[in-house]
């Protein structure tokens, strides 16, 4: 397991036991708290969003380049033949490329799977923090 999860779970634990025990008085601190974790998930779900937009632009443009790829359906001969020199290195531009977008690709991912975790964690927070402002 990881060691960010098992801190995130004894924090969430923690908390709740506090909030038990908590007097009165701590209520606005509960308040702030709820504020503070609202916050964080707001900001948690923008960048989320971003990054998928991300992805996903970085997927077109992938995308269009692999179609560029594969051979028109209908052939119509060039006025002049193309040079064999030119082919190959727009080929071999245009597969830089395609690499280049899945990497980009490979680093969003991850990315925003880290950040679903995070978006889950801090719902998780709110609600055990949730119990607490309404003994208030």
């Amino acid at each position: 397991m990881d060691l960010s999860k098992v801190g995130g779970m004894v924090r969430s634990v923690l908390l709740l036991l506090a909030l038990l025990g908590m007097p009165a008085w701590a209520a606005d601190d509960v308040d702030q708290e709820i504020r503070r974790v609202e916050s964080l998930l707001a900001a948690t779900v923008q960048e989320q969003q971003s990054v998928f937009q991300q992805f996903q632009m970085v997927q077109a443009l992938r995308a269009s380049e692999e179609r560029q790829v594969q051979p028109v359906q209908s052939y119509t001969p060039p006025a002049s033949p193309p040079n064999y020199d030119d082919v190959r290195r727009e080929e071999s531009t245009r597969a830089a490329r395609i690499k280049q977008y899945q990497e980009e690709m490979d680093r969003l991912y991850p990315r925003y799977r880290g950040l679903e975790e995070q978006r889950k964690q801090l719902l998780e927070l709110l609600s055990t923090l949730a119990p607490a402002r309404s003994r208030k």
